[in-house]
């Protein structure tokens, strides 16, 4: 998906994430306990570098809330960063990785953001439908 696109979608993603979180649905076979501190971190990260200071100080899905409750108060100015971010094709941030496109950690966090509403759709499809779920199969447990 175009960079510009999941911009537009970020807010709506991260409002459906947040929204499942909050109804409870049993995301326990995922491992976004762990993954998506990690990458509201790295978020928190990229916006830090244009005047956005903020950092995520929970762990597990209430990190999610933390972050959710952080853009209700400053969704303009998370955007705004974003879109400024997304327009400099200059600036770099240094990671444990090494040196990368600040444009390119952006894309790549608003990319998780966008594949995680998706699968949360999903594995709330599933569970509406009545789907056994992966971790009740009697021949795992043995």
């Amino acid at each position: 998906m175009e960079a510009a696109a999941l911009y537009e979608r970020f807010e709506n993603n991260l409002e459906t994430i947040f929204g499942y979180i909050k109804k409870g649905l049993d995301v326990r076979t995922t491992p976004y306990h762990i993954s998506m501190p990690l990458e509201i971190n790295l978020l928190c990260d990229v916006l830090n570098q244009k005047g956005f200071h903020f950092q995520v100080t929970k762990g597990g899905f209430d990190a999610l809330v933390e972050f959710h409750d952080l853009y209700m108060r400053e969704g303009k100015h998370v955007l705004d960063a974003m879109h400024q971010i997304l327009e400099d094709k200059r600036a770099y941030i240094k990671t444990g990785d090494g040196t990368v496109l600040l444009k390119e950690q952006l894309i790549r966090r608003l990319e998780y953001f966008n594949e995680i509403a998706h699968s949360m759709e999903v594995i709330a499809r599933l569970q509406q439908l009545g789907s056994p779920l992966q971790y009740n199969y009697p021949f795992l447990n043995k």
